[in-house]
């Protein structure tokens, strides 16, 4: 008796100390602290910068370009050749001019050095540019989807996880309850057979049977650790002060679902994964027309302002600018633009098969889990009955074996009995809620979930 009081008051010290946590509360730090989340809104702003780097194509690329080059000799010009100073040498009043004449002129000398301002605008280039951004704006649309789709896997985690603890919880409470039942039975039982009631068979019966229970609480304790393990990692949490959650899951009865057609028509409407493959498709689009492009020609305006030292009479001699417009048209390509472009044709079959056939699956599993919730949540009120029979039988087993009426076997088998249906009840109510939370997550009403609960 002292160790359960000691119990009583341990529990009572350490809930003094917990820290209550609503699942609403949990989610919510679950969106703030998730590094898996966060890891999607960083790979969210990822894309938003690719987005806006693609419309950076629209614009000229404007290069600045230094170069120096050594030559093998300076660049030289004879103005007249060796025949035609010899022609003209007979007149001596010519020759210094002829002498002068006979000298080569340099050009340019061996070191060149020179800059220039290049400028490179494409006008036409089959379409490139606006598929290229019609690609990066889906991919945007993607990310979007990615993260909403993580948020949403989250909720079904974090309901999956919070509710987890709650029923491990109400396990072990109802596995204790039982474990002290069977204590009690097994403590008359020893009085009955020091007054030679009952046989020694029985009270080792129920020895048995209450050592067995011990070691389904110690198990129910071990799993119930576990749970809260898993929750914390989910939370993010370090602390190690025990988390007071709600007491038990408790189904309202006169919460209604809209019809199935309702969820079924909504899943395929606003369910990311089922967007994620309708983009798949316009994406394979663009890129057949991306593949259609390059089989057009290009045309490109260009133009380049040159800057020198003007020290050389080649460097006087050229000009400060140019500008111009050029086109390219690829007749044989090493490659495969046909096939790219045949194959961008059956990727763009293959994703339309692919979300048809999604849809079937998403439609499928709506409908499946549609009927999984009305299913539990029948259960769940029609499972109260059988704890009052188990109830009942309990009692009467333990009046009758008191009368020399019954055996230790009876009494343990109807102790089991409560707790296996009481543990049946909560772990249906878990079911259901695991359901609840996938059918409300598939239609994108999460913040509906909590109205379904006491």
């Amino acid at each position: 008796m002292k160790q359960w009081i000691f119990l009583l008051v341990c529990i009572a010290i350490s809930g003094a100390n917990a820290e209550y946590l609503e699942l609403q509360s949990a989610y919510k730090q679950v969106l703030a602290d998730n590094d898996g989340l966060k890891s999607t809104q960083h790979a969210v702003q990822k894309q938003e910068k690719l987005n806006l780097a693609s419309k950076m194509l629209y614009l000229p690329q404007v290069s600045l370009g230094a170069y120096y080059v050594r030559l093998h000799e300076p660049m030289n010009m004879h103005l007249l050749n060796q025949s035609q100073l010899g022609n003209l040498g007979g007149n001596s009043a010519l020759a210094p001019l002829l002498q002068h004449l006979g000298q080569p002129i340099t050009l340019q000398d061996q070191n060149i050095i020179f800059g220039a301002i290049n400028v490179v605008y494409p006008i036409f280039t089959g379409g490139k540019r606006y598929f290229a951004n019609k690609l990066s704006q889906i991919a945007l649309e993607d990310s979007y989807l990615a993260l909403k789709l993580k948020e949403l896997s989250l909720f079904e985690d974090c309901v999956r996880l919070y509710y987890g603890v709650v029923l491990n919880n109400q396990i072990l409470h109802t596995l204790e309850s039982a474990n002290a039942g069977h204590l009690t039975h097994y403590e008359n039982a020893q009085k009955l057979q020091n007054k030679g009631q009952i046989a020694r068979l029985e009270t080792l019966q129920a020895q048995v049977n209450y050592d067995k229970s011990s070691i389904d609480v110690k198990k129910a304790s071990d799993n119930l650790v576990i749970a809260n393990m898993a929750l914390n990692a989910m939370l993010n949490r370090e602390s190690k002060e025990p988390l007071e959650l709600v007491e038990q899951i408790d189904i309202k009865q006169d919460s209604r679902l809209e019809s199935l057609e309702y969820f079924v028509n909504k899943t395929l409407e606003v369910y990311p994964a089922l967007s994620l493959m309708d983009n798949k498709i316009k994406s394979a689009k663009q890129l057949s027309h991306i593949e259609f492009s390059t089989f057009l020609p290009e045309v490109g305006l260009f133009g380049s302002y040159m800057m020198n030292d003007n020290s050389s009479m080649f460097d006087k001699a050229m000009p400060n600018w140019f500008a111009g417009i050029g086109a390219k048209w690829s007749l044989i390509t090493p490659g495969g633009r046909i096939q790219k472009y045949q194959a961008s044709k059956i990727a763009s079959i293959e994703a339309e098969l692919a979300k048809s056939q999604a849809t079937k699956d998403l439609k499928t599993l709506c409908e499946k889990t549609y009927n999984e919730v009305l299913s539990f949540k029948s259960q769940y009120f029609s499972l109260q009955s059988s704890i009052e029979l188990a109830n009942e039988n309990l009692k009467l087993r333990q009046k009758a074996f008191l009368q020399g009426m019954s055996t230790s076997a009876d009494v343990s088998d109807a102790q089991n009995a409560l707790a296996l249906a009481i543990i049946e009840r909560q772990s249906v109510a878990y079911n259901y809620a695991i359901a609840l939370a996938r059918l409300l997550s598939l239609s994108d009403e999460v913040d509906r979930f909590y109205g379904f609960f006491n």
